[in-house]
């Protein structure tokens, strides 16, 4: 069986929102959980999670970090639909540089403080899509980032849900062949510049579980993968919201933390055929929201755990 991939979680996406008290200690209880690290969100700026001083005392030492571009991007696209790195909009471009940039200095700074590569990856995104962007604009933005000093951190094209006409997109970015070919066009190693899958957003793209783990068998099959991150989906109705959001839906599962999410179209037997698609993947990680938006620290880490369980389970029945 191949090395266990390590386990990270998106504690940003778990944690409580709105009360930094209850922030800090939902980061400070998932220290008892047995992962080696964070999906870390890379904030607009001013952010407190982003103090030096927030991340020492909140986000354990020994942990290593991927940090997101997201929520950086949704703000952005928010207020500016061209904005990202592949935008044909130079402007829009040069401000999606800037912000991988933010990540590169903190990338630096945590290696600086630490004495070891703390940032192991950056995960960027073909934003703003086909609509508004282009692959040559994309590729003019890798060219200029593979020129920087990353202090060891990995590049990962994430791969979001891709534009398809007709259809309703929660990110509408580029196809994964597109970003497959941009991505391989370098012939770089993947640990320089690889890709990440997430599960909910190539179901969401597919309005089927079955493109997940498609993509995930792409991806792995052309030496390239190096995240396979677990965030659900649903094809109904939810506490999390319409039908084919990416809202970050939990798995189902027989734990009680997972009554509420009965729904989601990613349980034990989704997660057991996508991890055996993603082969020896370097990283798994876990992106799951919590509904009530009320619920305790308590019962995001538990949420947390019985997530972590269902892992351990599939990877074990391999």
């Amino acid at each position: 069986m191949p090395t266990p991939p390590n386990l990270f979680v998106s504690a940003y996406i778990t944690a409580p929102g709105g009360d930094p008290q209850q922030e800090d200690e939902f980061f400070d209880a998932v220290a008892g959980l047995e992962i080696g690290g964070l999906e870390f969100a890379l904030a607009p700026e001013g952010a407190r999670t982003l103090d030096p001083a927030w991340i020492d005392q909140h986000v354990l030492p020994t942990w290593d970090l991927v940090v997101t571009l997201v929520p950086t991007m949704m703000v952005r696209l928010g207020t500016e639909p061209a904005y990202g790195l592949a935008s044909r909009d130079e402007a829009q471009r040069a401000r999606a540089l800037a912000d991988v940039a933010r990540a590169r200095d903190l990338a630096r700074s945590l290696a600086d403080t630490h004495g070891r590569r703390r940032v192991t990856a950056i995960e960027i995104h073909t934003a703003p899509g086909p609509v508004l962007g282009s692959r040559e604009a994309f590729t003019r933005s890798l060219d200029e980032i593979l020129t920087w000093e990353l202090a060891g951190a990995e590049l990962l094209v994430e791969h979001c849900d891709a534009h398809v006409p007709g259809q309703t997109a929660a990110k509408g970015f580029f196809t994964l062949a597109d970003e497959l070919a941009v991505v391989q066009g370098y012939g770089l190693a993947p640990d320089v510049l690889g890709m990440c899958v997430n599960w909910g957003r190539s179901a969401i793209e597919g309005r089927d579980p079955a493109l997940a783990v498609e993509h995930t068998r792409a991806v792995a099959d052309a030496g390239l993968l190096r995240a396979l991150v677990l965030s659900g989906a649903t094809d109904v109705d939810s506490a999390w919201g319409p039908a084919w959001t990416d809202m970050h839906i939990p798995t189902r599962g027989d734990d009680a933390t997972l009554a509420a999410s009965a729904v989601s179209l990613l349980g034990p037997d989704e997660i057991a055929a996508t991890i055996k698609a993603a082969g020896d993947v370097p990283r798994i990680g876990l992106k799951y929201a919590v509904r009530p938006q009320d619920a305790g620290v308590e019962t995001r880490v538990a949420l947390l755990a019985a997530t972590l369980q269902q892992v351990t389970d599939a990877r074990a029945a391999l």
